[in-house]
């Protein structure tokens, strides 16, 4: 956390983020928005497609995103959407005494404050908020 003269600023990166996903929670709130059982049933299916060893064998994932698959992206920004940033909107901002906004893409994110207050607040709720999502 720093200040400076735009106000109090809180940046984060998510570690080991992409790694530890968890599946069941991701489908769910995927679920959310689409009904279709067989594209979910094909999301499940990409997201447990094992990983080849060099030693020859073959390890199924029950949590995470594959490393670099064009799609951990778009996953990351659907579980975060729900676990940081509807949060912040209908949670945090109204709890604050000032301004404040966010601006996240995947595990990355930084988010403003008029006050210190404010920003101390989140930023000591943020490590529970992500526990509750793994």
């Amino acid at each position: 956390m720093q200040n400076n003269r735009f106000g109090y600023i809180v940046e984060a990166d998510i570690k080991g983020f992409f790694n530890h996903i968890d599946h069941d929670i991701l489908l769910e709130l995927i679920s959310y928005r689409v009904d279709d059982k067989r594209f979910l049933r094909l999301i499940e299916k990409w997201l447990k497609v094992g990983i080849l060893e060099e030693d020859g064998t073959i390890e199924n994932p029950d949590e995470g995103t594959p490393q670099g698959g064009s799609i951990s992206p778009i996953l990351a920004n659907i579980y975060l959407h729900y676990a940081i940033d509807e949060w912040f909107e209908k949670a945090v901002k109204p709890n604050c005494e000032g301004e404040a906004m966010i601006c996240r893409y995947a595990d990355d994110f930084v988010s403003a404050f008029r006050y210190a207050r404010d920003a101390e607040r989140f930023y000591e709720v943020l490590t529970k908020r992500l526990e509750r999502f793994n």
